[in-house]
This record gives structure tokens, C-alpha cells and sequence, in this order.
């Protein structure tokens, strides 16, 4: 053979391996991330879907789904992993239901009567399902503080929050904690209402002289104090009005007695301020309070020079009358005395100070 003919057929044999791609590493990575996401989004296919509600699904998934994919904190990217049609999205992470191998408690928007919404995971197989118009049976509305108010069920109504349910909540719930198969039904054979998250939901309430308000979900709330009662909140800065009749009314609830007369409600007193670090102070109320009533709560701290510190009260850190406060984008200065001063005047504070440590 000669030297042109054995200078040719290596040359040759490169180009052809680099126009076809074979053996190349970027190809096979490529080729086997392309597997890898494949065999992802086949394992995680939905296989079982049910509306249980009109803000509540129940998805059954061929496998459990990774911690990531229930995080609280990768809210932003589970969404983007189950897809709706019709402006449908979910509202807070699945949850497992407690006994259930992949099986999840999904909250999410309002679901439209009438409609046929199609979902996938991952860009997986869709699953199409009709809206349920079913709403949540309450038992009760009643008035907690001047901006506050909340709405109760009971599980002996055939109605339980999903924190009794689920695996996640299960060993903080102590007797409170059950199993349901998958028709929401417990050992006893009777049938549940599941309330799913309300996390960013909404009720409406209409006084008597006809003045319509939106309030707000108070976070954590919805199942503390052993309690099926989650508070609404008022716009900052609004008040209900003392001697005045209202009655709330959702897209998502059914309440039995939806009306209430308010009265003034004193607001809570806070006794003493501890430091704990530079970051974060208790307060102590003059009694414990019995429900959770911190929750969604600020405080400024005005230090000696007029300077002004926010803090914010930690969710679900209450013990009896004592709750904890994180300072927000600042730090406590050693030594220096902070006057307490409660913000839209769900507290009174009368020469409360702080001295951070």
C-alpha cells in the first residue's frame, strides 16, 4: 500500500466518525441524558387521577415522587412539572397520603364547572378529568380579632384537613393522625371531605351595610391548636366594624352558619421581649392566647436613636404565650435598648423593651 493510500484512510475514517457522531463523548452523554429523562418521565407517569373537590385533586403516580419533587421550596419548578390547561396551576406541593405507596393530595386553583382540564407530568402521557364543583362543608364562621376571623369544621362531619392525612404531618398530629384508602374512606367505613392547602386562598365577606371585603388566609393556621379553623385576615389596616352583622361566602367552602355579629375584640398584650440572638427575639404575652393568633404578626423595634427595625413573627414557633420574632434585612446591635412597637395594632406594648444581647 502506498504512503497516499495509507494517509487517506484514516482521514477518511475521521470524517466519517465526525458525520455520523458515533463513539463521540458529547454524543453519548447526550444520547444517555436523553435515556435517563425518558425512563424519569415514564417512571413518573400519572396513572390514577381524581377531583375531590373543587380545589382539590388526588394523583396516583406509577412511582413515588423524589424529595425534590415535594420540597416546599422548589414550589416554583413542581409547578412547572405538573402542567394544567384552562389557567389551572397547583397552589402548594403534592402530599403523600399516609399508607399510600405514590398516591398524593394535590391542592389546586379553583377548578370551573363544566370544564374538561387535561393534565402531565414532565411532559408525560395526558390526563384529562372534569371539574368538581364540590365544595368543602363548614361547620361555622366566627369573628377572632378586630382584623380576623375564622372559619371551623370537624371531623366528626366527615370532614378532615389533609394534615391529618398525609405523611409529611403525620408524626406531629399524635392522635389526631388517620388513615383513608383511596376513596377517602377510613377503617370505620366512613367517607371524608379532604381540605387541601390553602395556601393563597381567599373568602369573601359582606357586611350588613352592604361593604364587600376579600381576606386573605392566614399561613399555618388552618390546622393548629388540634383545631380545624384556619384564620382570614383583613387588607392591612382594616378593621371589621364593632355592632355590625357579616357573612362570608367562598368558591371553595359551604358554610352551614356563615354569619356573625362583631364585637370589640382588646387586642393581645405582650408582658415582656427577650433577645435570642441578633437575628431573632420571643415575646411573651400576658396570657396564652389558645390559638394561634401570632401568625401572619409584626413588630417594629425602635431603637434609642429613632432608627426603626422590622421583625416578623417565625409561623408555627408559638408555645402557650410565647412566639418568636426574625429580624428582617438587619441585625440587633449589642447592648442597645428597642421599644416594642406592634404594627396595625394587634398588640399593645406599653414600655416594652428589648435589650439585644
Amino acid at each position: 500500500m502506498n504512503k497516499a493510500i495509507r494517509t487517506f484512510i484514516p482521514i477518511a475514517l475521521g470524517l466519517t466518525l465526525a458525520l455520523t457522531g458515533c463513539n463521540t463523548p458529547q454524543k453519548q452523554s447526550k444520547q444517555k441524558q436523553e435515556q435517563i429523562q425518558k425512563e424519569t418521565q415514564k417512571d413518573t407517569q400519572i396513572t390514577g387521577l381524581q377531583p375531590l373537590n373543587a380545589m382539590t385533586l388526588q394523583i396516583t403516580f406509577a412511582e413515588p415522587l423524589l424529595d425534590e419533587e415535594v420540597n416546599p421550596a422548589n414550589i416554583d419548578k413542581i409547578k412547572q412539572n405538573i402542567k394544567f390547561d384552562n389557567e389551572m396551576s397547583i397552589v402548594n406541593v403534592p402530599r403523600l397520603k399516609t399508607g399510600a405507596k405514590s398516591t398524593y393530595i394535590v391542592p389546586v386553583t379553583i377548578q370551573k364547572p363544566g370544564t374538561a382540564y387535561t393534565v402531565n407530568y414532565k411532559g408525560g402521557e395526558d390526563q384529562t378529568f372534569e371539574a368538581s364543583d364540590e365544595k368543602i362543608n363548614i361547620h361555622q364562621a366566627k369573628q377572632v380579632t378586630s382584623d380576623t376571623f375564622e372559619i371551623e369544621s370537624f371531623k366528626e362531619d366527615g370532614v378532615t384537613d389533609y394534615a391529618n392525612i398525609i405523611e409529611a404531618y403525620r408524626p406531629d398530629r399524635g392522635n389526631l393522625a388517620f388513615q383513608v384508602n383511596n376513596e377517602n374512606i377510613d377503617e370505620n367505613g366512613k367517607k371524608y371531605q379532604v381540605i387541601s392547602s390553602l395556601r393563597d386562598r381567599t373568602i369573601t365577606i359582606k357586611s350588613s351595610n352592604g361593604d364587600k371585603i376579600i381576606a386573605n388566609y392566614v399561613p399555618f393556621t388552618q390546622a393548629a391548636d388540634g383545631r380545624q379553623a384556619p384564620k382570614f385576615r383583613l387588607a392591612d389596616g382594616q378593621t371589621l366594624s364593632p355592632g355590625t352583622k357579616y357573612t362570608v361566602s367562598s368558591d371553595w367552602a359551604m358554610i352551614k352558619n356563615p354569619s356573625f355579629n362583631t364585637k370589640e375584640i382588646a387586642p393581645l398584650t405582650i408582658k415582656t421581649a427577650e433577645a435570642i440572638d441578633n437575628k431573632s427575639f420571643q415575646l411573651t404575652l400576658e396570657k396564652d392566647p389558645g390559638m394561634e393568633l401570632f401568625a401572619g404578626r409584626s413588630v417594629k423595634l425602635q431603637s434609642e436613636d429613632g432608627s426603626m427595625i422590622q421583625a416578623q413573627y417565625r409561623f408555627s414557633s408559638r408555645k402557650g404565650a410565647v412566639g418568636i420574632f426574625d429580624i428582617k434585612d438587619n441585625k440587633l446591635k449589642s447592648g442597645v435598648k428597642y421599644k416594642v412597637v406592634p404594627t396595625n395594632k394587634w398588640a399593645t406594648a406599653d414600655n416594652i423593651l428589648l435589650i439585644a444581647k
